[in-house]
């Protein structure tokens, strides 16, 4: 698996962008803002200059699922995310090392509707698994 990005919740994703990312840490380039209906949850990524990337992921409503993190403090770091290269197999792999799997592959908005899926690591970490992108010309 490869790292995709750093998953951040924030209560405003333009308004964290704009207040802290931007000035502070020079990052000064944003995605379009993706509401994402399977996740509940509205997502938009910021780039650096070395191209990492660091998502920003704003709950829709106080049923989302990234909204009780919010409760807790004003943002955190809330998952890595890896881009598998055998979707099936990384989840299996995942699972047979007590990574508990949170909720079934959805599609997200965000990657074009390839499936993503959560996971508790053993040692409380969430890990995101995105499905790759096929090469069609196969």
């Amino acid at each position: 698996m490869k790292l995709d990005h750093l998953g951040l919740v924030v209560q405003n994703i333009q308004k964290y962008f704009d207040e802290f990312l931007s000035p502070v840490c020079g990052i000064n380039t944003l995605s379009e803002i993706y509401t994402d209906i399977h996740q509940q949850s509205k997502v938009a990524f910021a780039s650096t200059d070395n191209q990492c990337r660091i998502e920003l992921i704003e709950p829709l409503n106080e049923t989302s699922p990234v909204s009780q993190v919010l409760k807790r403090k004003k943002g955190s770091l809330h998952h890595m995310c890896f881009i598998a290269e055998d979707f099936e197999q990384d989840i299996r792999r995942l699972q047979d090392n007590n990574c508990l799997m949170i909720s079934p592959p959805k599609p997200a908005v965000a990657f074009d509707n390839r499936r993503v899926v959560f996971f508790f690591t053993p040692t409380y970490e969430i890990i995101e698994i995105v499905e790759e992108i096929k090469n069609k010309s196969k």
